[in-house]
């Protein structure tokens, strides 16, 4: 029976010893069924050598073995492959070698591994995982389950003479050899599978750390007590430019390419920690490799000592600094160039902590500092408020804002500010900077320029720019007076001269006609002061919603009536052209103009061609000296001709007053400088592009009209003189012979006119006598109402009252001081009789419905 255990336990052994093997196996690893497989021959050679070493029951004739512990954990280890394998050995060792009834132990051995096969899906363990004892439990428990009907089945087929004394405590033997070959089976394979498991970690884990020092560029060296060398792995040889594989290094070849200077304390250093026995230490050194480069080495030892104490070994570990080094040196220098081109610079380089946006604090400010403030760097830091109290304090809330604008933005930061410096003296800071988020912290890096000089060179600038404007506006004052004074004087001689012959002329025929001479020569004096206004930007306009394309189309017919069939007349109308709001006389007017000098230009012969466009405007500046185009939406008209061009020389003066190129008598010189005034009037302007020889084009700028805005045109309708039997009109008007000549003009038409010389008569008269129909007053009189005032009183009883005012210049409501009504009609002075009449029909049209 000693012999039957001793055997048994040695094969068990034996099989913890492969499976040992099996899971160590590096072959094996991730081959799960090769490793499946051999698990199960190894319990199954185990089984069979279990068959050999048993013994037989002399009741039943059946053998008395160990195989139940090989069979179960083939197949709880070795899954059903495992399982299969062993379990067909074992039966075909029973099928030979077996008992009595070979096909139950046929039966027995292949069912056995099935009950590893449930435990294990059951359980469901880690990978060769046998520390839990109640895997045991479960596979006893499983074990007992199957044994018992294959005994109960075996005694009553082989019919022993007393069951009582024969079955029970045979079944119990066989029932507690294999529950004790389960539970020794299964402490075998626990330490086996423990033991493998600790290799592989162990192997896991050096693999790691040799993959680490590689990667990490980590090398080694060793030097054990008595050694005439220490050992040098591949990384610490490749380090060194020696190369190969880890070997002994002797202390010559290891002196040879050490740096000569660091030598001496390298072998300080170790000899103190040998003799010393510290245990931990650093130090760095160079190395001189064979190609000539030197490396920068740190290495880090420890000291094992002996039980006695003494020196036993030092290790080392080694990484090469050479790349950081040079980078430190690269900085180093960087920060030393810095420091020079600060030094070098007109201004600071200032450092601040922006994140609590009230209260910035000082990081850095460089010595030139000074220079600007007055401060030393060490007086702002120690009280960095300087800088604050120094700066404007009316721009200290803006600059911060724009320092967290330009943080939100991921802008630049671009800010001039005033400072007072420690004298006194006023100066003027340009900041650059950007500011960044830097560990949670918004930093500000920037440099200070002082901008002092620049603003007075400035300033400077724009004083004398200013002089120049004034002189080149006094010069055209004395151009425009001179120019009006010429032509007036014409026209008061025409007038002069034709009033004097019409006393002593008796012919009615010849009276008519020096009359008419004398009313042209005043309608001319009227335009004159019309152009002149307009060139002042203070022309009375009547802007409506127009298309610039029903415009043009519209006007040439006449523009072809008045050129020679010698000049064809192209046009280029753009679908779609957004709506303007200009007044049509006036543009018609620009329009005749420029067309009168693309004829004179082309001398009679060649193209004009006349276009319209669509443009979208982000700042445009025009030649000639001409003003800037706010942001918008534009509609140009341009008049583009074929002719002469004009001059470099003269095409910056052209719109100014009273300059003309044609020959006297044949222009005025107004034309050009009257468009360009109606074009300002107009919210636009305009921009002229011409080259000798080949012609020129004037692009008129139209601001667009937005479309939600857009009202059709409306046109002004004549009233007929038979609606002014028995209206009443109100005149009030202080010069004498204008009044006068109201009055007749109005009587004559067929109302009934009263008149006053105030605003406050006229105030009293409609008091007194509330049933006039129209008001007709001066904007500026005499007296405490002036016309807009006169107009706003009466408006408060009578509401509907029309009101037309008499101007002798778009200044007057301003020289009066009030805003006229957005309804009321101004007529500018002198007005013509047809032109009076029509206005008063019109504003007392609605009265009449």
């Amino acid at each position: 029976m000693f012999a039957f255990a001793l055997q048994s336990l040695t094969s068990l052994l034996l099989a913890g010893m492969f499976v040992y093997w099996i899971c160590t196996w590096r072959y094996l690893h991730n081959r799960h069924l090769l490793q499946q497989s051999l698990i199960g021959l190894v319990f199954g050679v185990a089984v069979i050598s279990l068959g050999i070493s048993s013994t037989l029951v002399d009741a039943y004739a059946a053998p008395f073995d160990a195989r139940s512990g090989p069979l179960v954990f083939a197949g709880y280890l070795g899954g059903p492959l495992g399982g299969l394998i062993a379990g067909t050995l074992g039966a075909i060792y029973w099928l030979f070698f077996g008992g009595p009834v070979p096909v139950l132990g046929v039966l027995i051995n292949l069912c056995i591994p099935l009950v590893g096969v449930v435990v294990s899906r059951y359980l469901q363990p880690r990978k060769l995982q046998l520390t839990q004892g109640v895997t045991a439990g479960y596979l006893i428990l499983g074990f007992g389950v199957l044994q018992a009907p294959a005994l109960y089945y075996l005694n009553i087929t082989s019919a022993p003479p007393d069951p009582y004394e024969s079955y029970l405590p045979v079944m119990a033997g066989f029932v507690a050899s294999g529950f004790l070959s389960i539970l020794v089976t299964w402490l075998i394979l626990r330490h086996a599978c423990r033991l493998a498991k600790d290799t592989n970690s162990s192997r896991e884990l050096a693999r790691n750390l040799e993959l680490a020092k590689q990667t990490s560029g980590i090398g080694m060296y060793v030097y054990e007590a008595g050694d005439t060398g220490a050992y040098f792995d591949a990384e610490f040889l490749a380090m060194l430019g020696i190369g190969g594989e880890g070997r002994i290094v002797q202390r010559a070849e290891w002196e040879a390419v050490c740096h000569p200077d660091d030598l001496g304390k390298m072998q300080q250093d170790m000899g103190q920690a040998i003799e010393s026995g510290k245990l931990r230490g650093k130090s760095e050194f160079r190395v001189v490799r064979a190609d000539g480069t030197t490396r920068f080495i740190r290495t880090r030892w420890g000291v094992e000592l002996d039980a006695y104490g003494g020196f036993q070994r030092i290790t080392g570990m080694n990484i090469d600094l050479t790349d950081s080094h040079e980078a430190e040196q690269l900085t180093l220098s960087s920060v030393e160039r810095v420091a020079a081109v600060a030094q070098q610079l007109p201004g600071a380089i200032v450092e601040f902590d922006a994140t609590v946006r009230d209260a910035p604090k000082l990081l850095y400010i460089s010595p030139k500092c000074k220079e600007i403030w007055g401060y030393s760097d060490k007086e702002l830091y120690a009280d960095p408020e300087l800088l604050f109290h120094m700066h404007d304090p009316e721009d200290v809330g803006n600059f911060l804002r724009s320092v967290h604008k330009s943080n939100e933005a991921g802008d630049a930061l671009y800010h001039r500010y005033r400072i007072t410096a420690r004298n006194g003296q006023t100066r003027w800071l340009d900041y650059h900077g950007k500011p960044k988020r830097e560990f949670g912290r918004l930093i500000v890096k920037s440099i200070v320029l002082d901008a002092t000089r620049e603003v007075a060179l400035q300033q400077r600038m724009e004083d004398e720019r200013e002089i120049s404007r004034r002189a080149q506006k006094n010069e055209s004052i004395g151009q425009l007076t001179g120019g009006v004074a010429h032509d007036f004087n014409n026209l008061l001689a025409v007038i002069l001269g034709n009033l004097e012959l019409l006393r002593e002329e008796q012919d009615h025929a010849a009276q008519k006609d020096l009359i008419d001479a004398a009313s042209t020569a005043a309608l001319r004096g009227a335009d004159l002061t019309k152009n002149m206004l307009a060139f002042a930007r203070q022309a009375p306009l009547t802007p409506v919603v127009l298309d610039l394309n029903k415009v043009v189309g519209d006007a040439k017919n006449w523009i072809t009536r008045i050129l020679p069939e010698s000049v064809v007349v192209d046009t280029n109308l753009v679908k779609g052209l957004w709506p303007i709001k200009a007044d049509r006389a006036s543009l018609e007017s620009a329009l005749l103009n420029l067309t009168l000098n693309a004829r004179d230009a082309m001398e009679g012969h060649g193209t004009m061609t006349i276009e319209t466009a669509n443009l979208i405007v982000d700042e445009i500046q025009c030649a000639s000296g001409q003003e800037k185009l706010t942001a918008g939406l534009y509609v140009t008209l341009s008049v583009r001709d074929n002719g002469t061009g004009i001059a470099p020389d003269v095409v910056g003066t052209i719109f100014e007053p009273f300059f003309t190129t044609k020959a006297p008598g044949l222009g005025s010189g107004l034309g050009l400088s009257m468009t360009l005034g109606f074009m300002r009037q107009s919210g636009g302007t305009v921009h002229v592009e011409t080259e000798v020889g080949k012609g020129t084009t004037f692009k008129l700028f139209f601001p667009a009209v937005a479309p939600q805005h857009t009202q059709p045109e409306k046109l002004l309708s004549r009233a007929s003189s038979g609606a002014s039997h028995g209206r009443r009109i109100l005149v009030a008007e202080d010069e004498d012979a204008v009044r006068a000549t109201l009055v007749t003009t109005l009587v004559r038409a067929g109302y009934q006119v009263t008149e006053v010389a105030t605003g406050d008569a006229a105030l009293a008269a409609f008091e007194a006598d509330p049933t006039f129909d129209l008001l007709l007053s001066d904007i500026v009189m005499p007296g405490s109402l002036q016309g807009p005032d006169l107009a706003a009183a009466l408006r408060k009883r009578w509401p509907n009252l029309p009101v037309l005012f008499l101007s002798g210049y778009a200044g007057d409501a301003i020289a009066a001081g009030k805003e006229l009504g957005t309804d009321d009609t101004r007529l500018m002075k002198p007005v013509r009789r047809s032109e009076l009449l029509a206005a008063v029909s019109r504003a007392m049209a609605p009265a009449k419905e």
